[in-house]
């Protein structure tokens, strides 16, 4: 465990540590933050891992939506932000894998050194965009591309206990239960570890989720679906869930509760109860530790200077 007031105890552990929560009888919770601050947040609250979301992330660096618009490395830096804030496990949103299966290796190899724990690759065609969106067509394609990507970033994974997860969005391009159980199927036969499929029909879900004859776990997305229950997810075959968009759609609300009460009164006097004060952000932060910490070092050296000057006066 590093001295530094950082979470991490090394990549490794906390894919195990992912490996663990999605094996474990109840369903896991991946709420996915919008930075590293609300990643800290959602740990202290008892949330045990992450989604670092691709929709997220680019809403969070350049204020746009889930249309391909961000690169690889844009989100690379946002997912790296939430290992290296909590040292829990993050599961990246890799969309496409932003590429050809070339691409795939270079992202998997990237998100890997970064310290992520699963690695999200989805069967979208490119330019890929939010599954659920009404006004752009969904594309996907072949099955044997999927397997030839998913194989690029089995190949050129180093740790074992990194989770290549497989995503098929042929729900929500409406090609139906069956072919989503031919697609996941094929893809965990080709050694993917998880299998997501997004949609916004629940029926659609309950009816391929109870024809899964595989170990290979599932995913589900709570995004249209929030009066389902984690119970009522488990009971349908899913052993984690994943909840991209609760944390920044209610921290904009705050923000626009209180913001928008400043305006309108000239003065914060009135919002004082629904904000965190400073001292309560410094603390979640952890900025006393690290002043604790500088000191310690510079204890240490002072300590150290003084011991080699008696040593050097004695001889």
């Amino acid at each position: 465990m590093s001295v530094f007031p950082v979470k991490m105890t090394s990549p490794t552990a906390a894919r195990l540590k992912l490996r663990e929560l999605i094996a474990a009888p109840d369903i896991v919770v991946l709420p996915g933050p919008f930075d590293a601050s609300s990643a800290i947040l959602l740990a202290n609250m008892g949330f045990q891992g992450f989604w670092g979301g691709g929709y997220v992330g680019s809403a969070s660096s350049i204020g746009a939506g889930d249309l391909a618009l961000t690169s690889m490395t844009e989100q690379l830096r946002f997912c790296s932000s939430l290992v290296d804030a909590t040292g829990l496990p993050v599961v990246a949103d890799c969309d496409d894998g932003y590429g050809g299966v070339l691409q795939v290796a270079r992202t998997t190899q990237l998100f890997e050194r970064a310290g992520v724990a699963a690695i999200v690759i989805e069967d979208q065609a490119a330019p890929k965009h939010c599954a659920f969106y009404d006004d752009f067509p969904l594309r996907l394609v072949t099955k044997d591309d999927m397997v030839a990507k998913l194989r690029a970033a089995l190949d050129v994974r180093q740790d074992d206990a990194t989770m290549i997860w497989a995503r098929t969005d042929s729900l929500a391009a409406g090609m139906g239960v069956a072919e989503t159980i031919d697609r996941a199927g094929t893809y965990a036969e080709t050694g993917a570890d998880a299998i997501f499929v997004p949609s916004t029909k629940l029926q659609d879900l309950a009816a391929y989720s109870s024809q899964w004859d595989r170990p290979e776990p599932l995913v589900i997305s709570a995004t249209a679906f929030v009066e389902l229950t984690l119970q009522q997810a488990k009971d349908m075959g899913f052993s984690a869930r994943i909840d991209a968009f609760t944390p920044i759609l209610a921290a904009l609300h705050a923000v626009e509760d209180v913001m928008g009460a400043y305006l309108r009164t000239g003065t914060l006097a009135s919002t004082q109860d629904r904000i965190s004060t400073f001292k309560e952000f410094e603390e979640l932060l952890g900025t006393h530790a690290y002043a604790e910490l500088e000191q310690r070092y510079h204890g240490a050296g002072v300590a150290a200077a003084a011991g080699s000057g008696s040593n050097s006066a004695s001889h």
